[in-house]
């Protein structure tokens, strides 16, 4: 009773795992940074599910780049 119930334990481990990392694997982020002095950003990670969709995503990453900052 002992191994079927290590088995169940290990068996859900493995599942929680696997659950959660492709959850974190599928939210695309960018980080950014290293802006010129005279740009300030309110918010310096943007991802993609905050966004209605991925143009606009897209769109708004571009824009931060054009005032010379590096998104990664």
């Amino acid at each position: 009773m002992k191994n079927l119930s290590t088995k169940f334990n290990s068996l859900f481990l493995i599942l929680f795992i696997t659950l959660f990392s492709l959850t974190s694997c599928s939210k695309k982020c960018v980080e950014c940074g290293d802006c010129p002095s005279e740009v300030s950003l309110d918010q310096s990670e943007l991802c993609e599910s905050d966004f209605d969709n991925k143009s606009e995503y897209d769109q708004a990453v571009s824009v931060i780049e054009a005032f010379g900052c590096d998104c990664k």
